[in-house]
């Protein structure tokens, strides 16, 4: 630094690699000019930067303001002297020396133009990776709770009282209700079955390539049956309309 530029020597403080100068949000109270070295001007403690700055280049402008608080962070990249000038000190210069406030003026400019062309550049990234993620496949649906469509009407007649449930569910689960751990079957068979010889989760009903199938659960007891015909356990059979399930002594049309 020569001439005009020896005023700044006082105020000259060196940095290193990896110091953070001030954060977002700090009280801001100096004005920095770099004479050497390099920062990083950044959105916050995050990884987002929004221009990087070197020898000649200025930052600070806050203080320009008193009582406003740093807008960025900045982070020193490579080993720097910077010129940190107090508030009232470069006020004080600048009223005696209109070069040095048009030489700010201009640097500043030129940094603003930067951090905006960064800035668009960051906006338009995200942008493009937000129209690659809404074209991400959704995810298959939960099998157990996958609907019908609307238009499938499809009903259970249950003939000991005369009740009529429509199937609304693409698995259907026939059973009765467990008070003690709460579990509720889709169909839920309690009242129907006074005797209590139907299981918790005793039959399903399943909606599989535009058919309507019926299955015997794993541990359920006293037997599922189809137009009389006993079924195996975990076999899908084919049901139509006007088909009857039994589910131990408890006969169900379907309706469909």
């Amino acid at each position: 630094m020569n001439g005009k530029e020896d005023v700044f020597k006082k105020f000259v403080t060196n940095y290193k690699t990896g110091d953070v100068i001030y954060t977002k949000g700090d009280e801001q109270n100096h004005f920095y000019i770099i004479n050497s070295g390099k920062i990083q001007v950044k959105m916050d403690d995050s990884d987002t930067i929004l221009v990087s700055l070197g020898k000649g280049d200025f930052f600070g402008e806050e203080s320009l303001n008193e009582g406003t608080m740093a807008a960025f962070t900045i982070d020193v990249v490579e080993d720097a002297d910077i010129i940190k000038i107090p508030y009232l000190s470069l006020t004080d210069m600048m009223k005696k020396n209109s070069a040095i406030a048009v030489k700010i003026l201009k640097k500043l400019s030129e940094k603003n133009l930067k951090i905006l062309e960064n800035s668009v550049n960051l906006t338009q990234a995200v942008k493009v990776q937000k129209k690659k993620v809404e074209k991400v496949e959704a995810p298959p649906e939960d099998e157990e709770t996958a609907m019908l469509d609307s238009e499938i009407k499809a009903y259970l007649v249950i003939k000991r009282s005369n009740r009529i449930v429509q199937l609304t569910k693409k698995h259907t689960y026939l059973g009765r209700r467990d008070y003690t751990t709460g579990f509720i079957p889709d169909v839920d068979l309690t009242k129907e079955d006074e005797e209590k010889y139907i299981s918790r989760k005793h039959s399903k009903i399943s909606y599989i390539d535009d058919k309507f199938y019926v299955s015997e659960e794993p541990g359920a007891v006293n037997g599922t049956f189809l137009n009389g015909n006993k079924l195996s356990t975990g076999v899908k059979h084919e049901i139509k309309n006007e088909d009857e399930i039994t589910l131990c002594h408890l006969d169900i049309v379907f309706k469909y």
